[in-house]
């Protein structure tokens, strides 16, 4: 299957503003999978993790080589880099599909061992029923993500969709998670390349951002730069540079935003070999200076 394809997250949405229920930083809540999707024969890989309610009729899609059917009352679970073409169109299904970024379930689900048994599960099983008698969390995750997504905005509406948003996800991870069956876990402990990758993640979730060097991460997990980038890479869809400057602008952010050390007690802590560095670093990654960031109203 090709390796170089489009992807597919939240900019996306962005597009289609008309058909586009809600829209933030962090997810973004669509009615119509056509517009998602430039044709039936164009073939995505997803650049965040997307849930698909079908609520009426039903439509075929190719998920990752496999052939699903979602229809009403199912729903689809896809993590970031899934390989989506829908192949069927049927003008009278409806649907509701939530986009949610990967930095967002990067924060509130932490690379673990469990993560990835869940992920893996995911990647073979999809598709979920959303009935309240066959399973009644699902139904529970679909009603409140549709209700956080259309109540009259008021003074804390991010911060409670913000987190009903990652509780509702942790739940539902974990609700999987107790479906994966206990050989697909002794299997997923001997892929060396998803152990070294898990191994590589957790050490960046726990690093305070100051070190931004692939060098750093071979050294401490005794592998060849060359070697970890191709394993991170085939398994993340992502470099481990991108991964490592994610984290370090997370905790850039969080100090920018959350304390008044100066421009060149925070270049310091981050290790950056210069306020200038440290300032087109920050530039790079939020299109504003590091003042402007620690001003403005987004939040870390």
């Amino acid at each position: 299957m090709k390796t170089d394809l489009p992807l597919i997250g939240l900019q996306r949405f962005k597009q289609h503003p008309e058909h586009t229920i809600y829209m933030d930083d962090d997810i973004a809540v669509m009615d119509n999978l056509s517009e998602m999707m430039e044709s039936d024969e164009e073939t995505v890989k997803l650049d965040c993790f997307l849930i698909a309610f079908c609520v009426k009729g039903h439509i075929t899609v190719n998920i990752n080589g496999q052939l699903h059917m979602l229809q009403k009352d199912y729903c689809a679970i896809l993590p970031p880099n899934t390989i989506l073409r829908k192949v069927v169109r049927n003008d009278s299904y409806t649907m509701k599909i939530a986009a949610i970024s990967p930095t967002f379930m990067e924060e509130f689900l932490a690379p673990s061992r469990e993560t990835w048994h869940t992920m893996s599960y995911l990647y073979h099983n999809p598709v979920h029923p959303i009935k309240p008698g066959k399973s009644y969390k699902m139904f529970l995750y679909k009603e409140l993500l549709l209700t956080l997504t259309q109540e009259q905005p008021h003074v804390y509406s991010k911060q409670t969709r913000r987190y009903h948003l990652a509780g509702m996800l942790c739940e539902m991870m974990a609700n999987l998670n107790k479906m994966v069956p206990d050989e697909k876990r002794k299997d997923i402990n001997h892929n060396r390349a998803i152990v070294i990758t898990r191994s590589f993640l957790e050490l960046v979730n726990v690093d305070d951002g100051s070190h931004r060097s692939v060098n750093y991460y071979a050294d401490r997990l005794c592998y060849s730069p060359k070697y970890l980038s191709s394993i991170i890479k085939m398994v993340t869809g992502k470099t481990p540079l991108q991964i490592i400057n994610e984290n370090a602008i997370k905790q850039i952010k969080l100090k920018l935003r959350h304390s008044d050390i100066s421009m060149k007690e925070l270049a310091d802590l981050f290790d950056f070999p210069n306020p200038s560095f440290f300032g087109k670093f920050v530039k790079i990654h939020t299109g504003m200076t590091p003042m402007q960031y620690r001003q403005s109203k987004e939040e870390a």
